[in-house]
Formats: C-alpha cells, structure tokens, sequence
C-alpha cells in the first residue's frame, strides 16, 4: 500500500526502527559473503 505524498514523513517515522534493524541485518549478511556469494564449507570445518 502506498503511502500519500502528505502522509510519507509520519510512515517513515512509525517505520523507522524496523526499516534500520533490516538495513543492519543486510549489512551484516554481507560480511559473510565472498565472490561469487553464498557460503563456503571447507573440509576442515568438519574433521572432529
């Protein structure tokens, strides 16, 4: 649903905490991405 131009500033503000704890959670996700993305399981991980 789209916002009012007029009503934008408020939505934003109501929003506020939820649009940075999902921004945070991107940046953070890409920390564990190399090139090309996704993640890497080496056989070391796994000897006991």
């Amino acid at each position: 649903m789209r916002a009012r131009p007029e009503q934008r500033e408020a939505q934003f503000t109501r929003l506020r905490d939820r649009i940075e704890a999902r921004a945070a959670n991107k940046y953070r996700a890409t920390e564990f991405e190399g090139t090309p993305p996704g993640i890497v399981l080496r056989s070391i991980d796994f000897r006991g």
